[in-house]
């Protein structure tokens, strides 16, 4: 494969304007993510334009949409209750009630709402375009393959509807579902979770884990893990490992920390500094990939094939180095580009990547675009404050496990097993990436000790099992 840079494309794709239409000294171009690169779900607009999702539950019905290939327009009350209507025999005096009950079942205010699996891709869509964006990018990068698929439509036929809920989803069928329009994938920078996932995402199918709770709460563990893991990988360029893992220390929502503790040195202060980087990063490879292939090349993927020979090295740093000379010039409000040394890494590649990385990331922290960085970035930061984060006071913030995370992680962990040893469910939280040090790890002991969840007995007669919450 030959790597070659296409400055028409770039034009195209970024809104370049002529010399002739803007000023020289005036940023002539459009920060446009997302484009031929697919890395990240985010708009770099304010709140109120791009609204930030800090609670899954409003992109579970999404996701099972997507699963399904449904696109269902908005339900209204009393469009719903008068095509029921049609469908019965009732009583004039007894229609006030019918309708009453259809609201308490079915409607939060002028929402419909799903309160059980059956009914999930029926939700009425939610005005946050976010959400929807947001499912679709988890769909993507958790590989929801066509197997996946059939097992939520199987899970979802074998469910058992009363007589109410089947004539509203043959009702919904019949008037307001379409096929729904299909979106291009994500690119996978991280790809050793997939399979984790997959797996605990059929063991709720099957063992009925299927309320919104439960389905929002795994959703929460594997973006976090997806999206936090990238980040790191993305600032390692060229030599990031797609199956590569940084460990992040959490603490138990109930226990005190000091700021000598892994999660206030291994946890979230050693993310922050990557979350920040998510917009340059995500420019940075729309730049590469202004090409006429289809296919999507990240840093990992330019490095591989920048290690097929010193010439490919040589020729793939070329078109790199041209880039940026081409972006540079369409970034006119920007005078310091010159300024910006080159740090040399392994590869000459590399080293070109670093170098454009480094521009981009000058001029949205140098002029006015700072905002649309931060807006982009907070959509991902704000979350995790939001699900994941505790504020320590004097210890900072630290990533944060509460008795709510470990009853759900308990029960995906062990499963069907009657019991598990206690040494074993660690190491079933760290394949998804959470990590204890010890301290912690006594204080969950201790917790499950409380629940009685604690099996002392064992051929070896010291270590200690966790049992199965019913």
């Amino acid at each position: 494969m030959e790597y070659r840079f296409s400055e028409e494309k770039f034009k195209e794709s970024f809104n370049a304007k002529d010399r002739t239409i803007k000023s020289v000294d005036s940023i002539r171009i459009t920060h446009r993510p997302d484009g031929q690169f697919k890395l990240f779900p985010y708009k770099a607009s304010g709140k109120a334009q791009a609204p930030i999702v800090a609670e899954l539950e409003d992109v579970v019905s999404s996701f099972f949409r997507e699963a399904l290939n449904k696109k269902t327009e908005p339900i209204e009350y009393n469009t719903l209750c008068d095509d029921l209507l049609k469908e019965i025999d009732i009583e004039d005096e007894d229609i006030d009630y019918f309708k009453d009950m259809i609201q308490s079942l079915f409607f939060n205010v002028d929402n419909f709402v799903a309160s059980n699996f059956g009914l999930y891709p029926y939700q009425t869509t939610t005005n946050n375009k976010s959400a929807e964006n947001l499912a679709h990018f988890l769909f993507s990068v958790l590989d929801m393959d066509a197997d996946a698929c059939k097992k939520i439509e199987a899970a979802k036929n074998e469910y058992k509807f009363n007589v109410l809920e089947d004539m509203v989803i043959k009702t919904i069928e019949s008037n307001k579902v379409k096929e729904a329009y299909k979106m291009a994938d994500y690119f996978t920078v991280k790809d050793d979770i997939q399979k984790r996932f997959k797996s605990d995402f059929y063991f709720m199918l099957e063992s009925g884990m299927t309320s919104l709770e439960d389905l929002a709460n795994l959703l929460s563990i594997y973006y976090f893990y997806y999206v936090s893991q990238t980040c790191i990988i993305l600032d390692q360029f060229c030599v990031g490992k797609r199956n590569g893992e940084e460990k992040l220390y959490y603490a138990l929502d109930w226990e005190k920390v000091s700021k000598n503790r892994k999660c206030c040195e291994e946890g979230w202060d050693k993310l922050q500094s990557s979350i920040n980087h998510m917009f340059s990063h995500a420019i940075t490879l729309e730049i590469l990939n202004q090409t006429d292939f289809d296919e999507m090349l990240d840093y990992i993927s330019l490095g591989e094939l920048a290690k097929i020979s010193s010439f490919m090295d040589e020729e793939i740093a070329k078109e790199i180095e041209e880039a940026e000379k081409i972006y540079c010039s369409y970034v006119g409000d920007f005078k310091e580009f010159s300024s910006i040394s080159r740090k040399e890494a392994g590869s000459k590649t590399e080293t070109a990547i670093m170098h454009l990385y480094r521009c981009v990331e000058a001029q949205f922290l140098k002029t006015d675009r700072r905002r649309a960085n931060q807006f982009y970035n907070e959509k991902f930061s704000e979350f995790c404050k939001e699900r994941w984060v505790k504020n320590r006071k004097k210890s900072g913030l630290v990533l944060n496990l509460t008795e709510r995370d470990v009853i759900f992680l308990t029960k995906i962990c062990i499963r069907n097993e009657e019991k598990i040893r206690l040494i074993d469910l660690f190491k079933e939280y760290e394949q998804r990436g959470i990590y204890l040090d010890n301290t912690s790890k006594e204080y969950l002991q201790e917790f499950y000790t409380k629940l009685n969840l604690i099996d002392k007995k064992s051929d070896s007669g010291d270590a200690q099992y966790v049992k199965r919450i019913l």
